[in-house]
């Protein structure tokens, strides 16, 4: 039963990281095979292997395609972690009362996915998620294979060092293009391991030199001759994450940085000298297993409880990021009304979390009578990349709710460039060609997502929805954004400011469609531009031909008209409400002239934070 223990507790361990990823980071799973691409054509293959380590990034979006389901692809991240303890185990010939020492790799890179936090929209390497734990699964894989053919029994060949000369080189020169620097990192540690595994010094110089040799010459002699998309200085890096936008993070190396170091403990330190015969193995362990079990399982409860404090402290646990993921998901299923109940918990939104609820209001037709109930804060995203993360991250779905499609594949093209293309970026693609006609564009991106594994039976229903153009008004996706389509057929620039470059453009357009123009109108209170709002306005009110209207542009065209002091301004049929609030607000208002705005803010916002009033005056907007 003894020798159970260490799975039992590896499957526990396992077990409870999946409940931890599948319960509070489905969303965020979910987004990360999204930001993926799988096709299962040659051509696709052949793509990923034109850099150092593009079968490892192969193999590892093939996986990454199963967190369209997260528990399924959570499964099988854990199945490669416990094959990876599993190896580090018996690799390393670990007693069993050292159990807990095996899953410190799988935690590592636990940590190294989970710190991210808004880095997930701005990884280069593909299949990020898996990269590190396949590679370092492969290398140790390499390290059991070194041990075996260094084992007592195969020492005394007169072949065994040329058998070990030509394993490290066929590590190198094989595992470096399949597997970039985790072959390498294989090949270093082989290079140390050597000494424990062999008392002779000279076999063991000339392993360790060949295997020098080989780290430094495969990459360049790869670079020089066989790879043309990679640069001279990420050529012993291939397979590791860029974390550079405008500048570099090198903090986010710090898990890869402490697993090397524990491999380069367990070939120095923790592993038995198998150059001793058969038998005494069990007689000569290291002095950490003479100690007493009690004692031994002691020490394991202390690491067990240090490595969960270091998985909670480092798991990126910022509220707003998994707020926007979990919109993101509703917006893509069509689920407005999930949209909403999202918002209701958040606390101080980012200005994303702001667009979005307010998009979602629009399509359910409630966004003029609660837009304003929503604190329209702009609260800074909690990560340290400079970036505009409207721009960067929500720009391109900004863009397509709004209608601007061109502005929207203009994003989609930049970041599949800078970035790589992925499932969302093709979706978009695909959307914005299918509503400006331009089918040929529109087939090329369905028919890429019909050779995905989950993505296909959407690219068919779009295609089906290509032939039938007219039924795109009817679409419960394609809808809304038809009515949208009035803008002037141009590519303006944005300067990475999207929603003030939207308002800006919407505040000038004029349509005969009731939907296109009450967003229109929105839009000049949002730029608070009396000057366009009259002209939006009038427009507005000669096609809301039914019901009276609405308060909120009843508030604004009274405030605009009190501002410019417009004649007679009584004698239009404003609601008395209207004229009662803007009284009151104004009575309010002047107590808190000369004390900071976030004074008056918090103040009036409790009575009147619904009005356009507080909204003109105390509502925050992005620079």
């Amino acid at each position: 039963m003894k020798r159970f223990v260490p799975y039992l507790s590896w499957l526990g361990a396992l077990l409870l990281i999946a409940f931890a990823l599948i319960f509070f980071e489905s969303d965020l799973l979910w987004k990360v095979q999204h930001y993926n691409l799988f096709l299962n054509t040659s051509h696709f293959f052949r793509e990923q292997m034109v850099v150092p380590g593009g079968f490892l990034s192969y193999v590892s979006c093939f996986f990454t395609q199963f967190f369209y389901y997260p528990w399924l692809g959570v499964l099988l991240l854990c199945a490669w972690w416990l094959l990876l303890t599993w190896l580090v185990k018996h690799v390393f010939h670990m007693a069993n009362q050292w159990t807990v020492v095996a899953l410190i790799p799988a935690v590592l890179l636990l940590i190294a996915n989970m710190d991210l936090g808004y880095w997930h929209y701005f990884m280069r390497l593909r299949g990020y998620f898996f990269v590190a734990t396949i590679g370092t699964t492969v290398a140790v894989a390499m390290l059991w294979a070194f041990r075996k053919v260094s084992s007592p029994e195969l020492s005394n060949s007169k072949w065994n060092l040329w058998i070990r000369i030509a394993l490290i080189i066929v590590a190198a020169v094989v595992g470096y293009p399949l597997f970039g620097i985790y072959a390498l990192a294989a090949v270093f540690l082989m290079a140390i391991w050597t000494w424990r595994l062999s008392n002779n010094r000279k076999q063991n110089a000339i392993l360790t030199v060949v295997a020098l040799l080989c780290m430094v010459a495969v990459p360049l002699l790869c670079y020089r001759y066989v790879y043309y998309q990679t640069n001279i200085h990420e050529v012993w890096t291939a397979g590791l994450p860029d974390f550079t936008v405008v500048e570099h993070f090198p903090r986010y190396y710090i898990p890869y940085y402490i697993l090397l170091a524990f491999f380069l403990w367990m070939v120095i330190k923790a592993t038995p000298d198998t150059s001793m015969k058969r038998g005494e193995e069990s007689k000569k362990q290291p002095k950490i297993a003479k100690k007493k079990p009690l004692i031994m399982w002691g020490l394991q409860g202390v690491l067990a409880v240090a490595l969960i404090v270091l998985v909670y402290h480092y798991w990126y646990k910022d509220k707003n990021f998994h707020h926007e993921l979990v919109m993101q998901h509703c917006i893509e299923q069509t689920d407005w009304e999930g949209v909403i109940d999202e918002a209701k918990l958040v606390e101080e939104p980012t200005r994303p979390i702001v667009i979005m609820r307010n998009i979602a209001l629009w399509r359910l037709g409630r966004q003029l009578g609660e837009m304003n109930s929503f604190p329209a804060a702009s609260k800074d995203s909690n990560t340290p990349i400079p970036v505009d993360m409207v721009y960067h991250v929500f720009g391109r779905m900004t863009y397509y709710q709004y209608g601007m499609l061109n502005d929207c594949h203009r994003i989609c093209m930049e970041e599949g460039v800078e970035y790589g293309w992925h499932v969302e970026t093709q979706k978009y693609l695909a959307r914005c060609s299918m509503l400006t006609g331009e089918k040929q564009a529109a087939r090329k991106s369905l028919n890429l997502l019909r050779h995905t594994l989950f993505h296909g039976k959407w690219a068919e229903d779009m295609l089906q929805l290509l032939d039938h153009p007219k039924q795109m008004t009817e679409n419960a996706e394609t809808g809304p954004i038809t009515h949208m389509l009035h803008y002037h057929n141009a590519l303006g620039s944005d300067g990475g400011k999207v929603e003030k470059y939207i308002m800006g453009q919407l505040s000038q357009q004029d349509a005969d469609d009731p939907y296109f123009q009450e967003q229109a109108l929105l839009a000049t209170l949002w730029m608070k531009d009396s000057k366009t709002f009259f002209p939006r306005f009038n427009h507005y009110a000669r096609l809301h031909t039914s019901g009276p209207m609405p308060h909120l542009f009843q508030e604004a065209a009274y405030l605009f008209g009190m501002i410019e002091n417009t004649p007679n301004l009584e004698r239009f049929p404003f609601d008395k409400s209207v004229i009662q609030t803007y009284n009151a607000f104004m009575n309010e208002a002047v107590k808190y002239n000369d004390q900071p705005a976030k004074v008056g803010r918090a103040a009036l916002r409790p009575i009147y934070g619904n009005t356009y009033f507080y909204e003109y005056y105390y509502g925050q907007r992005p620079n």
